[in-house]
Formats: C-alpha cells, sequence, structure tokens
C-alpha cells in the first residue's frame, strides 16, 4: 500500500527553490500566486507580494503581473483604494494594459479615478490620527477644535474623555492673589458662575441625549462649593444625578462638596453598576461622615476631609483592601488606617494626618511596602521615627518619590536623628525623582535639620522634583552646587533672618543653580519684584511660584522679560494642563 505524506512534497519545494537565485524563486513565487484564489488568502498576497517588489532585477512585466494580482485580491476583501493604487501603477508603465481595462469595466470604475495629486498631502485614516492626536497637549486639542477637518471630532472626543463640572465659581483664595483682581470682582463672579450654570447644564444635556457622547466619558469631576447660603444646586443636582446611569465607561470619579451632594452622586454611581476603578472625595465645609458604597473594582482612593470620623472610610478601605493600589487620606484628625489596609498591596501612600506615639505608622509602611512607588506623609510629629528609618535602610527599593512634611512636633518629642536618619535611608537612591522635606523654622533644631540635610543631594543623580527647608547655616554659594544638575523644578522654604538681602543671597546661589531648571519656587520669601528674582538668580525658569503665587515667564526675541501672573482657578484647577503646555510637568508635586 502506497502512502503519501504531503510533508515530503513542502520539503521537495523548499530544497529545489534553495537552489534557485532570487529572480527565479521570484518567478516561482509569482507562479504559484496565480493559483492562489482571490478570497479569503489577502494577508498571504499582501506579504508574498511586498517581498516580490522587494527583488531587484524583476522584468517589469512580472512587477504588473504582481500588481494585478493583488488588485484583484483586495477588491475581493472590499479595499477598493488601495487596489486602485495598484492599477494606477499598472497603467503608468503600460497604458494599453488590457487587463486593468477590464477590471476597470468589470468594476464600474473610471480611468479618471485612479489619479491622484502628486503633491497632495498623506491622507491618513482616522485611526492613525487619532494616534497623532494622542500625543498632544490638552491645549494644543482645544485648538483643533476650530480646523475644519477630522481631526477636530478626534480632538472633541479626547477632550470630554475627561469633563469637570463647576456648579458655582469657587471662592478666590484669601491673601496675595486678592491684589490681582479687579474693582468689579464681584461682577465677574456672577458672570463666571452664569457661564458655569450654562456650562454644566449644556454637558449634562449632552449626556442625556447622546449615549454615542456618554459613552465616551472616562473622568467625571464634579465641584459644587457653596460659599453662599442663598446659592441652591437643586437644578444641577437634579441633571446630574438623571445622567449618570447614562455613563456606562466611567472609570474615575471626583466628587467635591458637601456630604448631602456627595452621598448622593455615590449611591447613584453604585447602582448604576459603574465599574469605577478610581474614586476621589474632598467633603467640603462639614465634619460628618459619609457612607461609602461598596465598589468593588477600586484600586485607587482618595479622601479630604476637615474632622468628623473616619469609621465609614475605614469600613470601605476595608472592603476594598485586597484590589487597592493607591491611597490618599488628608485629615488632619486621622491616624493611618493600619489594621484595615494591606500595605504590601499599595504602589502610592499620601497620607495628611497625625501621627501618634508609638510610631507605628512608620514601621508598617516602611516593613511592609515593597511595592511602594510615592510616598508621601505630612501632618504633626508625636513619635521619634529615626530608629525606624535606621532599621529598614534598605526598604522601599523601587520608591521614586518621598515626601515629609512636618508641621509641627510635640512639645515633649526631641528626635534630633531625624533627619540624619532619612538621609541615609535616601543616600545613592538612582530611582528617586522626586524629593520633598519640609520641617517647622522653630523646632528645627530639634529633629536634627541644619545645613548637613543637604548633603543627601548630589548622591540623588536622576533628581527631577525638589522641595526642601533652606537651613540658616547654609552657605548660598555652596547651596546651588549641591542640588543635583538633573532638577527641573525646585522650592526652597527659606529660613533666612529678615535683615538678610534677599537679592544678594539670589546673586550667590546663581553660580550652581542647575542648567535645565524650568521651575523655581520660594516660601516665606519677602521680595516685591519677581523679575529681580529670574534677572539675578533663575534667568532660563518659565515659571516662578513665590508663597502663593505663580508667574509665567515670557521673554521676546529682543531679550526682554514679562511675567503673566496665575488666576487663582488656573492654579486650583488647571496646574496639570499648564504646566504641560510649559514643559514643566516635574513641577506638578510643587503646585498641587
Amino acid at each position: 500500500m502506497n502512502v503519501f505524506n504531503p510533508r515530503i512534497l513542502d520539503a521537495s519545494i523548499r530544497d529545489v527553490t534553495g537552489c534557485l537565485s532570487d529572480t527565479q524563486k521570484a518567478d516561482v513565487l509569482l507562479h504559484a500566486l496565480q493559483h492562489l484564489p482571490s478570497e479569503g488568502s489577502r494577508i498571504v498576497m499582501e506579504n508574498a507580494i511586498q517581498s516580490f517588489l522587494q527583488v531587484s532585477g524583476v522584468p517589469p512585466a512580472d512587477v504588473a503581473r504582481a500588481l494585478l494580482l493583488r488588485a484583484k485580491t483586495r477588491l475581493a476583501a472590499g479595499y477598493r483604494t488601495s487596489a486602485q493604487q495598484d492599477l494606477l501603477s499598472v497603467l503608468c508603465s503600460d497604458p494599453a494594459n488590457q487587463d486593468v481595462k477590464a477590471i476597470i469595466q468589470s468594476e464600474h470604475l473610471r480611468q479618471e479615478m485612479l489619479i491622484r495629486e502628486p503633491d497632495g498631502p498623506p491622507r491618513f485614516s482616522a485611526e492613525v490620527w487619532r494616534e497623532i492626536a494622542l500625543c498632544l497637549p490638552k491645549r494644543d486639542l482645544k485648538s483643533l477644535l476650530l480646523v475644519p477637518h477630522a481631526l477636530s471630532r478626534i480632538a472633541s472626543q479626547l477632550i470630554f474623555r475627561e469633563i469637570n463640572l463647576h456648579f458655582t465659581a469657587s471662592p478666590e483664595a484669601p491673601g496675595a492673589d486678592h491684589r490681582y483682581r479687579g474693582v468689579h470682582g464681584s461682577h465677574d463672579e456672577q458672570e463666571l458662575d452664569a457661564w458655569h450654570y450654562q456650562r454644566s447644564a449644556d454637558i449634562l444635556t449632552r449626556i442625556l441625549v447622546d449615549p454615542v457622547f456618554a459613552s465616551q466619558v472616562r473622568s467625571l469631576s464634579v465641584y459644587a462649593v457653596v460659599s453662599n447660603a442663598s446659592h441652591t444646586l437643586a437644578f444641577q443636582t437634579g441633571m446630574l444625578i438623571n445622567s449618570l446611569p447614562k455613563l456606562c465607561n466611567l472609570r474615575s470619579a471626583h466628587c467635591s462638596g458637601n456630604r448631602e451632594l456627595i452621598n448622593r452622586i455615590l449611591e447613584t454611581m453604585c447602582a448604576s453598576n459603574h465599574r469605577l476603578y478610581s474614586l476621589s472625595i474632598n467633603l467640603v465645609n462639614c465634619s460628618g461622615d459619609i457612607d461609602i458604597p461598596p465598589f468593588k473594582h477600586i484600586t485607587s482612593f482618595s479622601i479630604t476631609a476637615e474632622g468628623g470620623n473616619s469609621t465609614s472610610t475605614h469600613d470601605f478601605i476595608s472592603q476594598s483592601h485586597d484590589n487597592l493600589r493607591s491611597l490618599v487620606i488628608k485629615n488632619a484628625n486621622w491616624k493611618f488606617p493600619m489594621g484595615v489596609i494591606s500595605v504590601r498591596h499599595l504602589t502610592i501612600i499620601e497620607f495628611e494626618g497625625c501621627f501618634s506615639v508609638d510610631g507605628q505608622v512608620f514601621s508598617e509602611i516602611l516593613s511592609t511596602g515593597h511595592q511602594l512607588e510615592s510616598l508621601t506623609l505630612s501632618g504633626i510629629l508625636e513619635c521619634t521615627p529615626s530608629a525606624t528609618f535606621r532599621l529598614y535602610r534598605s526598604s522601599l527599593p523601587f520608591l521614586t518619590h518621598f515626601a515629609l512634611k512636618i508641621v509641627s512636633l510635640h512639645r515633649h518629642i526631641t528626635d534630633r536623628d531625624l533627619v540624619p536618619a532619612i538621609s541615609e535611608f535616601l543616600r545613592d537612591r538612582k530611582h528617586l525623582h522626586s524629593f520633598h522635606l519640609i520641617v517647622p523654622s522653630a523646632d528645627h533644631r530639634r529633629i536634627g535639620f541644619d545645613a548637613s540635610a543637604w548633603g543627601v543631594l548630589p548622591s540623588l543623580i536622576n533628581l527631577r522634583s525638589l522641595c526642601i527647608t533652606y537651613p540658616r547655616d547654609l552657605s548660598p554659594s555652596l547651596a546651588g552646587w549641591l542640588i543635583p544638575r538633573s532638577v527641573r523644578a525646585l522650592t526652597m522654604e527659606i529660613m533666612i533672618p529678615p535683615a538678610e538681602d534677599l537679592l544678594l543671597f539670589i546673586n550667590q546661589l546663581r553660580p550652581g543653580v542647575p542648567p535645565l531648571l524650568t521651575f523655581v519656587g520660594m516660601t516665606n520669601f519677602p521680595i516685591r519684584s519677581v523679575i529681580n528674582v529670574i534677572d539675578h538668580g533663575f534667568s532660563n525658569v518659565r515659571l516662578v511660584r513665590i508663597d502663593e503665587s505663580v508667574w509665567s515667564v515670557i521673554r521676546s526675541d529682543d531679550g526682554s522679560i514679562e511675567i503673566e501672573p496665575w488666576p487663582y482657578r488656573r492654579i486650583k484647577y488647571h496646574t496639570a494642563t499648564w504646566l504641560e503646555s510649559l514643559g514643566c510637568e516635574d513641577a506638578i508635586r510643587h503646585l498641587v
């Protein structure tokens, strides 16, 4: 009985073609492709013809035959535009080709349809334009809305993936920013409120009537801070509650307002089965607790409050502890929820609260936070954690951001080894990109903060963001050179006696300023002229912050410098967008 093995035939063909030249192999390939059916073999045909066309020395007649085969396959698959390009290529080399004329007749084409504009702009698909638009900052996307092109629709889709609703204009911050407001500030606020009312109503209406638009929304932020008791948000709240079930692809939510509003929003989102991954809550003007429904997929949770009970928040964290990767808690009266959270799962911790006498929060984080990439701690210190930092010197191997802000010290606390221990903890960390250390000026000796605290900085060779208190005993001419050359954003909290000449201080600091610095900030810095700060010390920066005020630096072609003050709302709500447009992304932690 004779048994035929098809693999023997395949092997024989491979052996035979292996003895041929490239031109002969191309001829064999072209002959084989003529027996390939047009339907269902487009990918095979595309790959084969592409490799065929790359062979040098192939006769023009064979190239025409190959292009015809690919055109027929593309037409069969519905790719008419690319098929027409192949037919045009054949006609350019052989205008009297009968096969092309037969295809044109059978497909009801006209020869003039194949003519292309040789110098016309490239025609990209919507998918390609979308990939291009994804690389643009948000301010550029807003400019594209005015362009009569497919990019306008794509930009609109990308912009409205993130929606911010301001039910009221946020009150201006007290202090320095008020000197830039006009005499008609109250009238301007009323106009701004009216503009936000109309904008919010338009967006919510679009969500209610346009399911496609609603399905594109991925992130929603609601700001409903009522500073005037006469204002009512019943209409806006009602529209919002009706709109939430339409946001079927919502993945991130931020709510800023009173307890009643936030409770209604959370209940509606939970009842709508939203697959939320990120939830941020900001309780304003209230000290009570809120009931957080059990969202099952939360990986990032943030809550900001003043006072109140933490029971409900801890219950929610306990329910989500297996999924949580990012945790932010800001409440000066709360303690870190050690008993309900699994620190070993977290990659981001930001805690602003109370550090109790036992100091277990430092031990828990440093001993179990193996996956931590960002650690931010701020509050009143009632413990002595220096020994813990010494004990876990090599912990947190993936740390890229470390911040410690000591608001004040308990009157019985003295830990003179704290800052030296932190310096040793961070020394030679090549992955650390951001380092913030702020200490109270009245208590810096009690925690060991002096000029030696800056000695760790040269070892952080990849540092890009630095926010640090400036000690009184550090020479300005040395301080500039201690800052790593890689730093792009620098904020210094100045602890210099008021009688000292601040411009002289800046002049001495200037020679060692990092050459790539784009942002500089100074707090407790009594100086009247921002231009003097730029001219005398930081000539290359694009953004300057003095205390709570921020200015953009505008340089003209003739070398002159102008400054543009940032409005309060830009600082509060639009910082990330503006920093991106100015190329100062590393300063985000210095302003938010």
